[in-house]
């Protein structure tokens, strides 16, 4: 270790310091931003069943897979069956099982509903 005896010791020893108070805020104010960008946690876990019509909504690429409730909120459907549902039940209406997994952001965001279950199809 060097060893600065005097004055410009003291202003080394000041600008380290200073440095490393500098650092640790910045990296505090990072950590802070982060945590506020996280995704939001779902908001129940609990399985239920929605009735309603699917449909796609949104235009080009944001387009997406939406079951329109009998209570008139809308779900973007996510999940393993997703795919089955948009294929073969376009316009039908239907009674879907799974869990809200994404709280809605607001319009042209409605929350994510997971299906795990198909329960009625229309013939």
């Amino acid at each position: 270790m060097l060893l600065v005896h005097g004055v410009g010791s003291l202003k080394l020893k000041f600008l380290l310091n200073s440095l490393i108070v500098l650092i640790l805020i910045l990296g505090y104010g990072v950590a802070v931003s982060q945590t506020g960008n996280q995704s939001p946690l779902p908001i129940t876990l609990k399985r239920m069943q929605i009735k309603g019509k699917i449909s796609i909504k949104g235009s080009g690429a944001h387009t997406y897979l939406c079951l329109s409730s009998d209570t008139g909120v809308d779900y973007r459907l996510t999940g393993a069956l997703k795919e089955m549902i948009w294929v073969r039940y376009q316009q039908e209406m239907m009674t879907l099982e799974g869990v809200i997994s994404k709280k809605a952001l607001g319009p042209g965001f409605p929350a994510e509903f997971t299906v795990h279950k198909i329960l009625t199809e229309n013939p």
